[in-house]
């Protein structure tokens, strides 16, 4: 995040088949059936039938390390860079092709070193920065046979990522990225072993960046709303005995600068804004499916 103040001087601000038996019944007994039990029973065959093909679905759960690379385009520079730890599962459909649905949870955390500057003073300056996040996503596939142990899935996501960047112990950033995922993923049938791999595109369409401004010193705390650009994601692995996989993978975010908001501190104004930035991640996690 930066802020100006109205000399325009420029400060850098440290700122995550189944199947379905039914009994049936004769128009007779139906017609003396009350309304509302006579709806009940086929809602219930509605809602087996709706279940039964859910029910056939791969649980994975996953535990990694990433490399953490932050910048923000700012003069003097501000760099971000280290270790973050991750966890999370993966519960997708198990179909031979066709459309299906999946979603991924994930928990990240981890210090990493900060390269930057004070916010008022422009002084170089080392420490460390705190992160801890959480991403939902939900997945469309249409799933395509590759072979008898292998498919190809087209897919489109959407998820939300949210993080806390904490940079010291009054100055912090919460961060609500909305992102959408389009891309191919090749896999293993369940139960088998085979190669993984998957490539595509990502875009955050909606970002919410909470600066808590008035924590530091500030009279107010307005939304800042950097614009979303198009990044890429990658994986690559394999699958051993059926159960245990090992995946390296790069994924990124790219924000543009955000509109500029009007603040005050000590009846003067300043301009703030988060200015151009990135992330890219490259990391390895080693899985278990169900």
């Amino acid at each position: 995040m930066l802020v100006n103040d109205q000399q325009n001087h420029v400060d850098s601000c440290r700122t995550v088949d189944g199947r379905v038996e039914v009994s049936t019944f004769s128009q007779r007994d139906w017609a003396y059936l009350p309304a509302r039990r006579r709806w009940r029973h086929p809602l219930l065959v509605l809602l087996l039938l709706l279940i039964a093909p859910m029910a056939r679905a791969e649980l994975t759960v996953y535990g990694g390390l990433q490399y953490f690379d932050w910048r923000e385009s700012t003069t003097p520079s501000v760099q971000e860079t280290g270790p973050i730890a991750l966890g999370g599962l993966i519960w997708l459909q198990d179909r031979e092709r066709g459309l299906m649905f999946g979603y991924r949870g994930e928990i990240y955390w981890g210090s990493v070193n900060y390269d930057g500057a004070e916010l008022f003073t422009g002084t170089p300056v080392q420490s460390t920065t705190q992160y801890f996040g959480v991403l939902n996503e939900g997945q469309v596939r249409y799933r395509i046979g590759a072979g008898s142990q292998e498919h190809v899935d087209a897919m489109l996501s959407i998820g939300a990522d949210v993080w806390r960047r904490q940079l010291s112990s009054d100055q912090m950033e919460d961060w609500y990225v909305f992102y959408a995922r389009v891309g191919a993923e090749l896999g293993p049938s369940a139960g088998k072993p085979g190669w993984i791999a998957s490539v595509g595109a990502k875009y955050p369409f909606y970002v919410y960046e909470d600066a808590h401004l008035t924590d530091i010193g500030f009279d107010q705390n307005p939304a800042l709303h950097p614009g979303g650009n198009w990044s890429g994601y990658a994986s690559f692995g394999y699958r051993f005995g059926g159960h245990w996989s090992v995946v390296g993978f790069y994924d990124s975010y790219r924000f543009k600068q955000s509109p500029s908001a009007q603040i005050t501190s000590g009846g003067t104004t300043f301009l703030v804004y988060q200015p151009k930035s990135s992330l890219d991640l490259f990391g390895v996690t080693v899985s278990y499916s169900f």
